[in-house]
Formats: C-alpha cells, structure tokens, sequence
C-alpha cells in the first residue's frame, strides 16, 4: 500500500474512532521501491482475479489464471464449473465468451508493462509468469510467481497451461469447494 494511501486510511481511522491518533506516526513511513512494486502487483492481480470471476456473471466455482509476461503478454484462463475444468473459450454462455474475449484477455500487453515497469524501476528481475487461483465460496485467492531470472522462466506457456490444468483437474475431484486452501501449481 503505497504512502499516501496508508497515511490517509489512518486518519480516517483516527476520525472515526477506530484508532489512537497516536498511530498515525506508525504510518510515516516511505517503502522501498520493491515494496511498492510487489503492492503493485498483489493489486494488480486481485484486479484480474476478480475480473475474469466477474466476467462470468460470477456462475464459476474456481477461476485459474495463467498470466504470460514475456514478450508476449496473455492470459490464459480456466474455470472450474460443475466439478470439472473448462477453458474460458469451452463456456456454454456466448455472451460471457465474448465478454471475456473482448475485454479481458486484451489487457494482458498493459498489465505486464505496467507491473514489470515496478519491477525494472525496483531494479528487480521481472515476472516472467504468474498462475492466480480463485475460490468462490470462500472469497481466498493465491498468487504464484516464476520470476524471470528462474529457469523455469524459459517454459514454454502452453507447457505451463496444459500441465496445470492437467494436475488441478485430478486434484479438484479431492478438494472441496470451501477448502479455502491452494491447490497445486505448476511447475
């Protein structure tokens, strides 16, 4: 959470009572440029969680996301929806295809130009991809990064997409939906 975002939460906690004005020295602090680029990230991924749960009129059970943040940012996104996986493109609904289509996946080129821009200004090597995972029931979502200086940074995405859906959907059929737990990644 950035400064001035933090700063001005604290006094509206102070105003309504919730906390001692006394806290607010606790809050006059600056973060590092690592710090402000991972809470940029962390937003930033909350934002395309929710998204692709909400571009589906939220009707999925669990939503996974692949983000590519290589040369050529995508994402790739599947659900999970009666008890089994589905890619976002095998979704009975045309109008939540098309919505997905349209407005979500295009804004993978500006999501890792701006979260990777954080990263280079950090002096921090980049993300090369991150898997997001989304359970409905319990609102918990989690967050995988392969940083772009592991060597797992050099896979292939379809490797990375076909693999993870592959080992979630065995491992779905064990876990259930108000699990509020991680399921697997992969690599």
């Amino acid at each position: 959470m950035g400064f001035f975002t933090r700063l001005f939460k604290k006094v509206e906690d102070v105003n309504k009572g919730e906390a001692d004005i006394s806290e607010l020295n606790d809050e006059l602090y600056i973060e590092s440029a690592l710090d402000e680029a991972n809470d940029y990230w962390v937003e930033m991924a909350q934002n395309i969680i929710v998204n692709a749960v909400k571009a589906t009129d939220n009707s999925v059970d669990r939503a996974f996301v692949v983000v590519d943040m290589r040369e050529h940012p995508a994402f790739a996104i599947f659900y999970q929806v009666d008890g089994e996986l589905v890619m976002w493109n095998q979704l009975e609904d045309d109008d939540i295809k098309q919505k997905i289509e349209s407005e979500l996946l295009p804004q993978a080129v500006n999501v890792a130009a701006a979260v990777n821009e954080k990263f280079v200004q950090a002096d921090h090597p980049v993300i090369a991809y991150a898997q997001l995972q989304f359970e409905w029931a319990t609102g918990a979502w989690f967050s995988h990064i392969i940083w772009g200086d592991d060597a797992k940074a050099n896979l292939e995405v379809e490797e990375i997409v076909t693999s993870w859906f592959s080992l979630l959907s065995e491992e779905i059929k064990s876990l259930s939906l108000d699990s509020d737990s991680k399921l697997s990644w992969y690599p």
